[in-house]
């Protein structure tokens, strides 16, 4: 990510009001997801990494229907829960905030936290390291 829109630049995509003195949002789903686009657009995604990871998106490049994994991505991708890089697992930390994924690791449907968080990990909404600053 080389470059972050301005709050400014954010905010003005918002329907602001004011309601017993606070500020509040209003929008549609279809202004939600704008917004996110609008944030997505700096992400740099990894080209290779996306894709090797989802041919169907490398198939409709080949054909012309899709423009790049950066546009897919923005458009399509994100909202989907695909990768936009490898994204790497703190792996004592990830196995001891999911337990569970430590026991799907000794039953042996997944060979590491990191091969967890590449599957359905991260469209699970499971972070893979420790967020706090």
């Amino acid at each position: 990510m080389r470059y972050v829109p301005p709050f400014e630049a954010i905010k003005g995509l918002l329907h602001l009001s004011t309601a017993r003195g606070k500020t509040r949002v209003d929008m549609t789903y279809e202004d939600l997801r704008n917004m996110i686009k609008a944030l997505l657009s700096v992400i740099e995604v990894d080209d290779a990494f996306y894709l090797a990871r989802n041919p169907d998106v490398a198939e409709g490049i080949r054909k012309g229907t899709i423009r790049s994994a950066q546009d897919h991505f923005v458009d399509h991708g994100y909202f989907e829960g695909r990768l936009p890089y490898r994204i790497e697992v703190d792996e004592k930390w990830y196995l001891q905030t999911h337990p569970d994924i430590a026991e799907t690791l000794r039953g042996g449907e997944y060979k590491s936290g990191q091969d967890h968080f590449d599957g359905p990990g991260y469209s699970e909404g499971r972070a893979p390291f420790s967020l706090h600053l």
